[in-house]
């Protein structure tokens, strides 16, 4: 029951996706992995490999608790190449107050303390927790920069020669509210960080998650997962927007709206790299309320990010739009499918009770093919747009919309389909 081309964990929990890149003529991808059940608890990072982006190999747990500072979990990070050897960052996790029934949760959420570290590996397949880690930030104390729980989530690239490093954090403003800000940290060696600067005063949730900030197209452009901003459904989303980094002093703006990265609303916590051809891509953790068989949650497809006529688009990295290249007429949910269909206004097309329909913006309806959930947005919607052409990418558990060439892209977790579509106009069906 695992989807054909998505990757998702060979069992047990899965989130964010970490250490995202290519190394030494292969892809390496690392995701937050509970290897004990299908609920979210002390994190490890599991480990898959590829050379094509679309075939993974399991490598298995590549970090673990082993420290007294990350004893209770190697949260989200990144990784670098540097001097041919990969640079793993992560947050590291010790419990302040475990839960008295579970030692893998806190007692109410908040009880722990975050530092940042590191684990050097000499060719991205070995990892040694015991000898090769080093705390390279430590916690915040009260009265510091940074919040001493909610500090997490390094990303590092390289610049003219220096390394840099934004971090997720928190502060208490003139109110005594919380408020999300990003840390910004520099090293000539990968290795002693020193703190520069920070950036705050934009009201939007209560913590930024995951940032990540990079070039295309000589735009330089941010995404972040800000927490709790919706009211109903999911309450944290992943963004994007354009923005301006000056290197020097680690200054920073953003300069568009922080608009959804997917209006599908279940991705979170993406993170990009440079493919093997130059391409900006990104991976999204898609998330699951309800396990399959004996596991949960799973990733996007890899998508390339491009900035052309002052827009951000999305769209599936070519190693999967290759793939799609058989037409034909019978539609079976367990088989990767690939429609293509343009939609005028009121029209419609319900692929095996998920329902599309295009008047002035386009509206996802996925309420006959979702589990019963009070808590999470069935039916979803893009801005308004002008047209409609529509890749649509179905793959057991996951349907991703790519609209208008990938202007907007809207993906969402289904749990079943039935085998038929209904559609108001013609459509283009092709499998692998």
């Amino acid at each position: 029951m695992h989807p054909k081309l998505h990757l998702s964990p060979p069992k047990n929990w899965c989130n964010d996706p970490v250490g995202f890149i290519y190394y030494q003529g292969h892809y390496h991808l690392f995701y937050q992995y509970f290897p004990y059940g299908c609920t979210w608890g002390t994190m490890h990072w599991r480990h898959a490999m590829s050379d094509d982006l679309v075939h993974w190999e399991d490598l298995g747990i590549a970090l673990y608790p082993s420290k007294p500072y990350d004893q209770n979990g190697c949260f989200s990070g990144s990784s670098i190449e540097v001097n041919k050897q990969l640079y793993i960052y992560y947050t590291s996790v010790q419990y302040t107050k475990a839960h008295p029934q579970n030692i893998h949760i806190t007692a109410s959420g908040n009880e722990f303390l975050a530092s940042q570290s590191m684990i050097i590996s000499s060719n991205g397949l070995h990892f040694d927790n015991i000898q090769d880690k080093k705390m390279i930030i430590p916690v915040f104390n009260d009265n510091e920069i940074g919040h001493p729980t909610h500090t997490r989530d390094p990303k590092v690239w390289k610049y003219q020669g220096t390394y840099y490093m934004v971090l997720a954090s928190q502060y208490l403003d003139q109110n005594q509210q919380y408020q999300g800000q990003l840390l910004f940290y520099t090293s000539k060696d990968a290795i002693n960080w020193q703190y520069k600067n920070y950036f705050r005063n934009f009201q939007l949730g209560d913590m930024w998650e995951c940032p990540d900030i990079f070039e295309i197209n000589q735009q330089q452009c941010l995404i972040m997962s800000p927490e709790r901003t919706e009211s109903h459904g999911y309450p944290s989303h992943a963004r994007i927007a354009t923005c301006l980094f000056k290197h020097k002093h680690c200054e920073m703006k953003i300069t568009s709206e922080l608009r959804f990265l997917d209006y599908g609303k279940d991705l979170y916590a993406p993170q990009t790299t440079i493919d093997k051809d130059g391409n900006r891509i990104y991976i999204g953790w898609m998330r699951m309320p309800k396990p399959v068989d004996n596991w949960c949650g799973l990733f996007t497809f890899p998508r390339v990010i491009e900035y052309k006529d002052n827009h951000i688009y999305t769209k599936p990295h070519p190693s999967i739009q290759q793939l799609f290249h058989q037409q034909r007429d019978n539609f079976d949910y367990q088989i990767p499918t690939h429609i293509y269909v343009q939609l005028n206004q009121n029209d419609f097309i319900n692929i095996g009770g998920y329902k599309i329909k295009y008047y002035q913006c386009l509206t996802v309806d996925r309420t006959e093919v979702f589990i019963s959930t009070n808590t999470i947005d069935l039916i979803t919607q893009t801005p308004n747009i002008a047209s409609c052409y529509l890749d649509i990418y179905i793959d057991q558990n996951i349907i991703e919309i790519y609209i208008n060439d990938g202007y907007y892209v809207l993906s969402h977790i289904i749990y079943h389909l039935d085998n038929y579509i209904d559609c108001s106009t013609s459509y283009l069906l092709e499998t692998l």
